[in-house]
């Protein structure tokens, strides 16, 4: 090996010179005789070649006296066989599958306690622990241009015997790559753009917060294009939802919603410190949410016509402070039917506001205010005007205890005779 290296070093000499032999024929032609150059570069030459041969002789002399007989024949048999052996894959996908693919999850654990008060006089109370959800995400950069998703999700809601099983919640492909060039497509099973759902409390199933999210979240399986440049992002979307008009067929694909906004980052150049998000969305038929779905599939109901539903949205947010509003509302009055009855939803619409501070005293704590509400949603069991205060408190990194309290006012034609509600609750979550 020594002999190797001295070779290899002796020899970039040589080149070496024989570079200095062609730089200096240009260079100082116009001083020095160029056959002079030649004459004392040839001698330099002469004498490294000769010194390159005394130390080959040397290294010869020293290998013959402390090397067995065979070992560098036997160490480059070793050598052959090993890069031989080495695994075809080495090089290849799963080399770094740890840069293309990464896994993410979030466990919660949550403790509730409601005290309800009846429409007839008499009042319901109960209480529970819940490993209220269980989630892992794998996400995979397949190359520059294609990425996919999956989300496995396990939910255990609060004053709820029935547990759901490890059901694959989102899966979806992504085309494009928004860094380079403004469009994307996405297509799977996914929650469409249907505003944005902003919340600051423990989310359901713990609690069934925010309003929003029960009128709002959509899961679907869609086709999504869209285009996100300098903040600005627009999307449209088409599915064949679950909730089809009277006497129609499920087997069309027509249903569709639009979402644009705008987002403004905290390193923004334009108010240092400053983060905000405004949009606004619209769906054709706001009865695929989960929320109101799920109600009609519980009481047989069926719809008479498809009713649109828009959404708008704003967050902001500057030195710890922070705002969100957000309102949803059905474009049209709409029909439902049960047992052969009509039942007719003017003007369905929620809200939602939250506005709180994040002091970091030792960690992180984040205070949040709560007012929300609805108007005709007493068909779906939801209240008309909601009130709560919520702390979050980082007390590890990544893992945050949550405790707060929700006080609910009803309708007096809620559909389950409540008249007010008081709701106390506690979590811990932890995310990796």
């Amino acid at each position: 090996m020594y002999l190797k290296t001295l070779k290899a070093l002796l020899l970039g000499l040589c080149i070496g010179a024989m570079a200095t032999i062609s730089w200096a024929s240009s260079s100082l032609a116009a001083e020095e005789s160029l056959e002079q150059q030649v004459h004392e570069l040839i001698q330099q030459n002469k004498a490294l070649t000769d010194r390159l041969m005394q130390v080959e002789q040397q290294l010869s002399e020293m290998k013959a006296k402390t090397a067995p007989a065979g070992v560098e024949q036997r160490v480059s048999q070793l050598e052959e066989r090993l890069e031989k052996e080495k695994p075809a894959w080495g090089t290849g996908f799963l080399s770094d599958l740890e840069n293309r693919i990464t896994f993410s999850g979030l466990l919660e654990f949550g403790a509730a306690y409601h005290s309800t008060d009846m429409n007839h006089g008499d009042y319901e109370h109960d209480s529970d622990l819940c490993m209220t959800t269980v989630e892992l995400a794998i996400a995979a950069e397949v190359n520059d241009w294609v990425s996919a998703e999956m989300v496995l999700l396990y939910e255990d809601p609060t004053f709820d015997n029935d547990e759901t099983n490890v059901d694959i919640d989102e899966a979806f492909i992504t085309i494009g790559n928004t860094e380079r060039i403004p469009p994307f497509l996405k297509a799977g099973k996914m929650y469409v753009p249907f505003g944005a759902l902003l919340e600051h409390f423990p989310d359901d199933p713990l609690i069934d917060a925010p309003l929003t999210l029960c009128v709002g979240e959509t899961l679907e399986k869609a086709v999504l294009i869209g285009a996100e440049y300098e903040g600005f992002t627009v999307s449209a979307y088409v599915f064949n939802g679950d909730v089809e008009e009277a006497g129609g067929g499920d087997n069309v694909v027509e249903s569709y919603g639009f979402d644009a906004n705008y987002a403004l980052e905290e390193d923004n150049p334009i108010i240092q410190g400053l983060d905000l998000l405004v949009g606004g969305s619209y769906i054709s038929n706001m009865a695929e949410a989960d929320g109101i779905e799920d109600t009609l599939e519980d009481i047989g109901s069926d719809i008479e016509d498809y009713v649109g539903g828009a959404a708008a949205y704003f967050h902001a947010g500057y030195q710890g402070f922070f705002l969100d509003a957000e309102y949803m509302a059905f474009t049209d009055t709409a029909e439902f039917y049960e047992d052969g009855t009509e039942v007719e939803i003017d003007n369905l619409e929620v809200w939602n506001f939250e506005i709180g501070y994040n002091y970091n005293w030792w960690r992180n704590l984040e205070i949040a205010l709560k007012y929300a509400g609805s108007n005709d949603c007493d068909y779906l069991g939801l209240p008309r005007d909601r009130y709560g205060i919520n702390f979050n408190q980082e007390i590890f990194d990544n893992t945050i205890l949550s405790v707060g309290y929700m006080y609910d006012e009803y309708d007096t034609n809620d559909i389950d005779e409540r008249n007010t509600r008081d709701l106390v609750f506690g979590q811990i979550a932890v995310e990796f």
